[in-house]
């Protein structure tokens, strides 16, 4: 292959990408770096916010609706996030909410509408935390069948 040929498809590639939101900071900051990615390259975004409910809800009905308006409230304040942080973005984008685990639910977004790459920010806790419980992040990169950038902030050096 040519490199002229091998430059074109590397360009193509980027057709769509799935950004996962949740209002962090880390995932704003995805966002923010999803969008400098997809602009010039002419690619969508599709932004997406995984609920996931606790298996204990099932035990209180009252819990569970108060956990449905809390979800509710969340979409909305994403919504608002997401469109006053594209606001100069000139590409397509949409916001899809989905439920379930949630590196499983990005995935499967990712592979619903064939994205070619997946962003995702870091939110690092302890590594003993890290290597136990594992992270969104880790377990896309693991278990994706496609591109992952995990988007790391740069941190202010008194961080460090």
């Amino acid at each position: 292959m040519s490199e002229t040929a091998h430059n074109e498809e590397v360009e193509q590639a980027f057709q769509t990408i799935v950004v996962g939101v949740d209002l962090s900071p880390e995932s704003l900051y995805a966002l923010d770096l999803a969008a400098t990615i997809a602009q010039p390259q002419g690619a969508a975004l599709r932004v997406v916010h995984v609920h996931h409910r606790p298996a204990t809800l099932a035990f209180s009905p009252a819990a569970s609706l108060e956990f449905a308006r809390a979800e509710e409230e969340t979409d909305a304040a994403i919504r608002d996030t997401v469109t006053q942080r594209l606001a100069d973005f000139d590409g397509r984008w949409t916001i899809t909410s989905r439920n379930g685990h949630i590196s499983q639910e990005i995935r499967g977004e990712a592979d619903d509408i064939n994205a070619t790459l997946i962003v995702l920010g870091h939110q690092s806790h302890s590594t003993i935390h890290d290597a136990i419980l594992g992270s969104v992040a880790a377990s896309t990169v693991h278990h994706s069948r496609r591109s992952v950038l995990v988007a790391v902030s740069p941190r202010p050096d008194s961080e460090f």
